[in-house]
């Protein structure tokens, strides 16, 4: 296509150290678009960076097919914002307003700064989550030719915080909270509901409360198996934990049928979306990741999970000015010689003279 740049992949999607080691962790996968080509100005950089995406590496463990994708603008009009329902996408970041509201299609703002060095702030990140409820943090690597080095110390900090660690698809598709089957004057019956309209299968997330009793018992009455999660689970799984005498929180797939037992007369009972954990999301995004083994290679050991958004990398066209070189340098060559060849022969014969 007219001023098209040329790309070529990138190798560490595929490797399995690399690209693979990311998707067991639980990263994600999605798109930022194509070298010099802008989504708001050509909407086939949707399907284009999605093809490229998926010949490459499935979205996540969750599901093959990506669900984010990265929008340089402060809005979604309705031709972007079709094409990319079309293709399948489901979330859309960062310089947007949030709107989590809408079931079929989220926007997530850019909220808790960024993770390089001077720039990121613990202050930062705790007010942007008492605004946004969320944190979603922003990553590059390389600028240009310029590497750029993460903030340990803030590092350090998030990572013994009391966060869930995820992605803009895995929140997007775990948003579903589970409905009431069955009641009873001492329990209550929930069953997993299916993941959002176009979402991966994700087991989602209910906070359920009822006030006057205590929780005795939380466990699935069907044929799974329900575990009780801890503090120390920063990380979406099937699972509960009690919070106080009168509330729980839980992760169950679709179908699963989950009971919850109290003694007391409970009433005003609350069965609404929660967060995995009950913790605050928090989210790392990697923009423009041209190289996975140097946007991901800082964090192999830390517990933060990515959202890597997807582009290629530019092809380096070959340039005249080098080849131009060299002919001027064979060129010039034997005349250096020549020349040197006969200074030398007029100095040798001026020294016979003296």
């Amino acid at each position: 296509m007219p001023g098209a740049v040329a790309w070529r992949a990138d190798g560490w999607l595929t490797n399995e150290y690399i690209g693979g080691e990311r998707i067991a962790l639980g990263d994600e996968f999605g798109c930022h678009g194509m070298p010099d080509n802008n989504v708001l100005d050509d909407l086939s950089v949707i399907i284009e960076c999605k093809e490229y995406l998926t010949s490459q590496i499935n979205a996540s463990k969750w599901g093959s097919e990506p669900l984010s994708f990265g929008v340089p603008t402060a809005s979604l009009d309705s031709d972007i914002l079709d094409s990319l329902r079309v293709e399948g996408f489901r979330v859309a970041g960062d310089q947007m307003p949030s709107n989590t509201n809408d079931s079929t299609f989220w926007t997530l703002e850019r909220s808790g700064g960024s993770l390089e060095k001077t720039i990121a702030s613990t202050d930062t990140i705790e007010q942007d989550i008492e605004t946004n409820g969320y944190a979603n943090l922003y990553w590059e690597a390389q600028v240009y030719d310029t590497n750029v080095r993460r903030d340990k110390e803030v590092l350090t900090w998030i990572e013994s915080q009391d966060y869930w660690f995820t992605t803009w698809g895995e929140w997007f598709s775990s948003s579903h909270p589970a409905s009431e089957s069955d009641r009873t004057d001492q329990s209550i019956t929930l069953k997993g509901t299916a993941a959002n309209n176009g979402g991966w299968d994700v087991p989602g997330n209910t906070h359920f409360s009822i006030e006057g009793v205590q929780i005795i018992d939380v466990s699935r009455i069907d044929e799974g198996v329900l575990n009780e999660l801890t503090v120390d689970n920063h990380h979406l799984k099937e699972g509960y934990r009690i919070l106080n005498e009168s509330s729980v929180t839980l992760t169950i797939p679709e179908g699963a049928l989950v009971q919850i037992t109290w003694e007391g007369e409970g009433f005003d009972v609350q069965i609404e979306e929660g967060t995995f954990n009950n913790f605050t999301p928090f989210m790392a995004v990697g923009h423009h990741t041209t190289d996975l083994f140097e946007w991901s290679s800082p964090f192999q050991e830390s517990p933060l999970r990515f959202t890597w958004l997807i582009e290629p990398q530019p092809e380096l066209q070959p340039s005249w000015i080098l080849p131009m070189l060299a002919v001027l340098v064979i060129l010039a060559a034997p005349v250096a010689i020549q020349y040197t060849l006969k200074h030398d022969k007029d100095m040798h014969t001026h020294s016979e003279e003296e």
